[in-house]
């Protein structure tokens, strides 16, 4: 039986998880929440194909605060398990996430929605906010996608293992032009530079590893479909990622614009975030330097990151 987006009354706590439709296939979403008139924290998760469903005990910390909403996008986990139906471009993300948008809005009437934007999420739910900017109160950015973030990243890294000569040997097998990168050498490199920072939880082994098997239990289907979603998605739309034109991120928004990047993030290095942070006009702006904490930064330092979230984005949509 198909599940709909539930009907609520105030001062209700909810927690929902199963299929929706949304534009022609069941997609899988996830509502936790306290309290229902609390800000929705609408989270678009990168990869492509990554889900974050699988960070619960994250979620269930953000939801004493905000209803937060996982989706597993059109290609992604439990959506690709019940149908492995593949997005045709970036544009239909953008198409299914303001379609859940709408039913959003319909479940939770008068309640504000904060879009936030994680890794390659961050250049989907970017493309949101434009095409429908009145259906958000605020706009997010975590692990934030620029232009320059390969090649930043792969220059750092480069400096940093100078003095090791194995993995500069590595390092060096790939084209110095990150711009010419194959989707392959994006996500070897995405890997290697991950593993690089001891410091900070590793987003493959602490943080996706860890909360997948743990998510997902003894579900050998569901762990399967995750694994191929990713495989799938990143042949259906790795192309249109490698020649994406950055020049279609907004670099002007009527609504407040808050970036959270990772003190050590070896993959969206802070100095091409603050390039892109710095030309944005918005009302309100602010970039937050999340401390110990790499790619991912809201799910390995999450009371950080919502004492900051409730304390410079909660009094500008109350």
């Amino acid at each position: 039986m198909k599940k709909s987006m539930p009907r609520l009354t105030a001062k209700n706590a909810i927690s929902f998880q199963g299929y929706l439709p949304i534009n022609g296939i069941q997609q899988w979403v996830q509502i936790e929440g306290q309290e229902t008139t609390n800000p929705l924290l609408f989270i678009i998760h990168g990869g492509p194909a990554s889900t974050y469903s699988m960070f619960t005990e994250a979620t269930r910390f953000f939801s004493t605060t905000f209803t937060v909403v996982h989706w597993d996008q059109r290609g992604a986990g439990k959506t690709y398990l019940k149908q492995p139906v593949m997005p045709d471009n970036l544009q239909t993300l953008v198409n299914d996430g303001l379609a859940l948008t709408k039913q959003l809005k319909g479940a939770f009437p008068g309640v504000q929605i904060v879009l936030l934007g994680s890794s390659i999420g961050s250049i989907i739910a970017n493309l949101m906010v434009q095409q429908a900017e009145s259906s958000f109160a605020a706009y997010i950015a975590t692990e934030q996608m620029t232009s320059r973030s390969h090649q930043i990243a792969f220059n750092q890294t480069l400096f940093d293992s100078k003095k090791h000569v194995l993995k500069t040997a590595w390092l060096n097998k790939l084209p110095y032009a990150a711009s010419t990168w194959s989707a392959k050498q994006i996500a070897q490199f995405t890997i290697f530079s991950a593993l690089q920072h001891t410091d900070v939880p590793n987003m493959v082994t602490d943080l996706f590893i860890k909360n997948l098997l743990h998510a997902y239990g003894l579900n050998i289907k569901a762990w399967l479909a995750f694994c191929r979603g990713l495989i799938a998605s990143r042949q259906a739309i790795q192309p249109e990622l490698d020649s994406f034109d950055y020049n279609r991120l907004f670099s002007k928004t009527s609504i407040p614009f808050v970036v959270f990047q990772g003190s050590h993030d070896p993959i969206t290095p802070t100095a091409a975030t603050q390039a892109y942070f710095n030309q944005v006009q918005a009302p309100y702006k602010r970039m937050i330097i999340v401390p110990n904490s790499g790619h991912l930064c809201f799910f390995s330092n999450p009371k950080f990151f919502l004492a900051e979230l409730t304390k410079q984005v909660t009094p500008l949509i109350s």
